[in-house]
């Protein structure tokens, strides 16, 4: 019954009219703990209306899903998806390249602004997430830890030196409550190296954590291999390494000089991301 009223609603919309969705289609009803996906109607919204597709995941890169997403992407009128890694990806699905447009990085709107100074943040390290699927947290080298450590998240249970665990917060203060000199990008069970699903799905997403350690005026620390690697070495906004256990030799030797040159070029990123400018710039090159 949901879905019929669902799908009655996006029926009021004129047809040929330009539709923005993001992908996959999610709601989630009131009462309800769950999304629900609503993926099936892509082709009705396609054959109705012009269609401009912003790619929230790939499922299919995640193991989630047996049906490919680039079944239903082949049929959008523009496609903006995460980074050039993505958009080569797609094209060797079979997308045209000419319906692609590369966002660069997710914009990050705010409510209240991180006033912290991060170079004399007590941690060096700020980690933010599911700990739950951030398995290498468990295991890192002593060395590792006694740089300091903040995490921020749900499923974090233990008490380590070195690591504070400061709990779960929601997306509207997140941003404005962490503490650190250095926001971490890694994903997976290993601090050798990104493996597994969740590591190679690094080599195509932007993940919204980035964004976040940006907004919180914190330069970051990246696995090299990360689709996103890319963008924060062309910015200058961190650190690209192969693996945890690279951190203390890296950060032990940069100067205060680096890092506040780090921190400026974040400030400049903070103001697009702020603004919307990244999708903003995106649906103009969308010419319908």
């Amino acid at each position: 019954m949901k879905n019929q009223l669902y799908w009655n609603k996006i029926k009021r919309i004129p047809k040929n009219a330009n539709f923005f969705v993001q992908y996959p289609l999610q709601a989630q009803f009131k009462g309800q703990e769950k999304k629900i996906t609503y993926n099936y109607l892509f082709n009705k919204l396609v054959k109705r209306f012009k269609v401009i597709v912003l790619v929230h995941d790939l499922t299919d890169l995640r193991g989630d899903d047996k049906k490919s997403s680039t079944d239903d992407l082949k049929k959008a009128d523009y496609i903006i998806c995460h980074n050039s890694s993505m958009e080569k990806y797609l094209i060797q699905k079979g997308i045209d390249a000419n319906k692609l447009i590369n966002l660069e990085i997710f914009d990050y709107l705010i409510s209240k602004e991180n006033i912290f100074d991060h170079y004399n943040d007590e941690a060096t390290i700020c980690f933010a997430g599911n700990l739950n699927k951030s398995k290498f947290i468990y295991n890192l080298p002593q060395e590792v830890k006694e740089l300091g450590i903040n995490l921020y998240g749900v499923g974090y249970s233990r008490k380590e030196k070195g690591i504070k665990y400061w709990g779960s917060f929601g997306s509207e203060e997140i941003s404005s409550i962490i503490k650190g000199k250095f926001g971490l990008i890694w994903d997976g069970e290993d601090y050798k190296s990104c493996v597994g699903l969740t590591g190679n799905y690094l080599k195509y997403n932007n993940p919204h954590k980035l964004s976040m350690y940006l907004v919180s005026n914190m330069p970051v620390i990246i696995w090299s291999q990360a689709a996103e690697a890319q963008f924060v070495k062309n910015n200058n906004i961190g650190i690209l390494i192969n693996s945890l256990e690279e951190l203390p030799s890296v950060v032990n030797t940069l100067s205060k000089e680096d890092y506040e040159i780090m921190r400026e070029n974040v400030k400049k990123i903070k103001e697009k991301l702020e603004k919307g400018q990244y999708l903003r710039t995106a649906l103009d090159s969308a010419k319908i």
